[in-house]
């Protein structure tokens, strides 16, 4: 996926119009929401719910992995660009290929349900600066696959907690769609074929 905001607003309209079967041209996209509606009297604000150290791992993926480098010159180059030591993760070249990580140690899972939960909470306070609609939605990019049904009760909490009516969390090939009514989370798997499509079109739609 593309750091570029526009792409991200893209891809999520996209998703949002498949999923409640509306026609994404009856959106524009604005600011405070980012994605409206008149026609279905509808907003969605778009965020990345993930953390600092996660969005420079994206950027160096973004900026190496992909371009006909071998593993052992994504990492050379990811040493000799990392001077001011920003990136704290690892990156290893194994049998050819880099692999990459935002972190040295164990992984705690737990922080990308804490950052949707940030997040809904932190939109929810600038809730009152935005342009308010029938339906007020939020939608959370977490690019992980590791949010799972243990998870969802406190989300749902800080869901309630909000003056959203509808949030989308997409965690890659999933897409769990929480609703005022009935107030519960229910997940959607989204195809390989289908997500290809979605990228290759929000990519083509900014020219990224």
């Amino acid at each position: 996926m593309s750091n570029d905001k526009h792409y991200y607003e893209w891809y999520a309209l996209l998703s949002i119009c498949y999923l409640l079967k509306l026609d994404i041209d009856d959106f524009e996209h604005k600011d405070r929401p980012d994605l409206q509606s008149n026609i279905n009297n509808i907003g969605i604000e778009v965020v990345r719910a993930i953390t600092q150290e996660q969005g420079l791992t994206y950027s160096l993926i973004n900026t190496y992995f992909g371009k006909g480098l071998s593993g052992e010159e994504i990492v050379k180059l990811i040493q000799k660009n990392n001077k001011k030591n920003k990136f704290k993760g690892t990156v290893s070249s194994v049998n050819g290929k880099a692999v990459i990580s935002n972190t040295k140690e164990l992984y705690d899972s737990n922080i990308h349900k804490l950052q949707v939960i940030e997040k809904i909470e932190r939109k929810a306070k600038l809730f009152e600066n935005y342009i308010k609609f029938k339906i007020n939605g939020l939608y959370c990019f977490t690019q992980t696959g590791l949010i799972n049904e243990k998870d969802y009760p406190d989300i749902i909490i800080a869901c309630n907690n909000s003056p959203f009516d509808i949030v989308f969390i997409n965690c890659i090939n999933r897409i769990l769609l929480w609703n005022k009514q009935p107030n519960c989370i229910i997940e959607h798997i989204i195809s390989y074929d289908l997500l290809s499509k979605w990228d290759k079109e929000a990519l083509n739609k900014y020219g990224i």
